[in-house]
């Protein structure tokens, strides 16, 4: 007989994983944009169509791990099936991932020069708990929702 624990087994939070169309330019746009480097890449591979949520589907893809300090992102091609339009910020799932600046203006415009399309300028809040905090959220050149952030000085 199996006895079930009541303590929570040790977890870390490990990556995010995006899907993109392009999986080359996708790396290329998140190591110039973001300072990620390369962890790996992962071959043309035939997955488990059950495994990942897609019966009776033939799934083929293609990967790369993106290091980025203290996160990693895992970009997906897939090659079979392709998906769909770009989901909204509102619909259930990830709704976006943030990035820490030091300089929101400056990285708000060196980001719309590699193709980021911004919502806003970067807006200040005033008050409350996050008083002066700045952010903005715009979509990468995938349709995928980013949030830069600048927390005030102390």
């Amino acid at each position: 007989m199996t006895q079930t624990s009541t303590e929570r087994p040790s977890m870390v939070f490990d990556h995010v994983g995006l899907v993109v169309p392009d999986l080359v330019e996708a790396v290329d746009f998140y190591t110039a944009a973001f300072g990620f480097s390369v962890d790996s890449w992962e071959a043309d591979t035939d997955v488990n169509p059950d495994a990942i949520g897609l019966p009776g589907e033939q799934v083929r893809l293609r990967g790369a791990i993106l290091n980025g300090g203290n996160a990693r992102l895992e970009l997906h091609q897939y090659l079979h099936p392709t998906g769909t339009a770009p989901r909204r910020v509102s619909d259930q799932g990830i709704g976006h991932f943030a990035f820490s600046v030091a300089d929101i203006h400056e990285s708000h415009q060196y980001l719309a020069g590699l193709g980021v399309s911004w919502n806003t300028e970067p807006n200040f809040i005033a008050d409350g708990d996050l008083a002066g905090r700045w952010w903005v959220y715009g979509k990468d050149p995938w349709g995928n929702v980013i949030e830069l952030g600048q927390n005030p000085v102390t």
